[in-house]
C-alpha cells in the first residue's frame, strides 16, 4: 500500500466502446509524470490498467479509456473505483517554488546584521509583502527587486535593503 497513492476516482462509464469519466485531485495533476497506467483498487489489491485515450482537465476532470476496456459493461463495472498512482512516477516537487518557501530565512541587511526572521509572504492583489518581528512588534516590508536583494537558499538567508525609514516606523 505505501507504493501507491491515492488520487482520485472513476465517477461513471460513457458510451457503448468503455470509456470512463474520472477525476483526479488537482494537485496532483502537476505531478505526474505521464498518465499512461493506472492502478485501481480491487479487493485489497492493486491492479493496473493501461490508457490507450485520456483527457483531463487542469480542474482534474477528465475521460480516459483503457486498452483492456472494450464495452460499457467492464466500464460500468469500474465505475466507483479509486485511482491509485505508483509514487515512484512522481515528478519530484521543487523546491523554493514559492514565496511561502522562505519562511524561516533570516533577513540580512546590507550592514550584515540580522533581522530577524521571515515569518510570512503576504500576497496582495498588486504586489507581495514580507513579514518580520523585531522585539515582538510586527514589521512588514514590500517584497520586490529593490528590497530583495540576494536569496541564499543554502543558507537560508535572505540579503534584503529595506526602504529608508522603514524600520523606525514601526519600532517607535
Amino acid at each position: 500500500m505505501e507504493q501507491y497513492i491515492k488520487i482520485g476516482r472513476i465517477n461513471k462509464s460513457f458510451g457503448l466502446k468503455g470509456h470512463l469519466r474520472f477525476f483526479i485531485e488537482p494537485v496532483f495533476i502537476t505531478r505526474i509524470k505521464k498518465l499512461d497506467c493506472i492502478f485501481l483498487l480491487s479487493q485489497s489489491k492493486h491492479f493496473p490498467y493501461f490508457i490507450d485515450e485520456v483527457d483531463l482537465t487542469e480542474t482534474g476532470h477528465g475521460m480516459l479509456h483503457f486498452e483492456e476496456v472494450k464495452d460499457k459493461t467492464i466500464a460500468d463495472f469500474l465505475v466507483g473505483k479509486e485511482i491509485y498512482f505508483d509514487k515512484s512516477l512522481f515528478k519530484k516537487e521543487k523546491k523554493f517554488a514559492t514565496l511561502a518557501d522562505f519562511i524561516g530565512f533570516k533577513l540580512i541587511d546590507e550592514n550584515k546584521k540580522v533581522l530577524g526572521e521571515l515569518s510570512d509572504v503576504i500576497d496582495f492583489a498588486t504586489h507581495d509583502v514580507g513579514q518580520f518581528f523585531v522585539n515582538g512588534k510586527e514589521v512588514l516590508f514590500p517584497w520586490n527587486e529593490e528590497v530583495i536583494l540576494k536569496i541564499d537558499k543554502k543558507k537560508k538567508e535572505i540579503n534584503v535593503q529595506l526602504p529608508e525609514g522603514l524600520l523606525d516606523i514601526y519600532l517607535i
